[in-house]
């Protein structure tokens, strides 16, 4: 699936990637999670921007791994327990990009076992929720919704294969 979308005056093509499919890392910008607690719900953060999913930019020498589980501890404060990669987003972008810049990017996305400690948001997200995943698709500040659905069968599908391999 193929979608679009505009942000900051740019416009991108959108297109969902499942494993095992792996982009370059050298394109791919950004780790995020799907955060299932034990109960099932999904643990969303939200900025002034609207409600995301934890995850963010790895920082120098850090693999998309490392970069998940340290956005998680510091956006949800939430421990990852356990984590499986489900795909990428691939972004092209449609308009014109400074000389230099790749057009071409793409986003990780994982499934996530967390453990939320008390929320004491210390950097950039000043609230937390857990959802029923049903909220999902609704609540997240994505602009594309179909391949938001697409991402999110994705990792319901791992978290009910989870949820019956290890029955609390």
């Amino acid at each position: 699936m193929i979608e679009f979308y505009e942000m900051r005056n740019r416009r991108f093509e959108c297109e969902w990637l499942p494993a095992p499919f792996v982009p370059l890392r050298e394109l791919t910008i950004q780790s995020s999670g799907f955060c299932f607690t034990e109960s099932g719900k999904i643990t969303l953060v939200s900025d002034d921007r609207g409600w995301a999913l934890p995850g963010g930019f790895p920082e120098k020498g850090e693999t998309l791994e490392q970069a998940l589980i340290r956005e998680i501890d510091e956006e949800a404060c939430a421990t990852a327990l356990d984590y499986v990669y489900i795909g990428s987003l691939k972004n092209t972008e449609l308009t014109p990009v400074p000389e230099g810049q790749s057009r071409l990017f793409y986003q990780a996305r994982y499934w996530v076992r967390v453990k939320n400690a008390p929320f004491n948001p210390l950097f950039e997200m000043t609230n937390r929720e857990e959802i029923d995943p049903e909220r999902f698709v609704d609540m997240i500040r994505w602009k594309y919704k179909g391949i938001a659905t697409l991402i999110l069968n994705a990792a319901l599908s791992i978290e009910r294969e989870k949820s019956a391999t290890n029955p609390e």
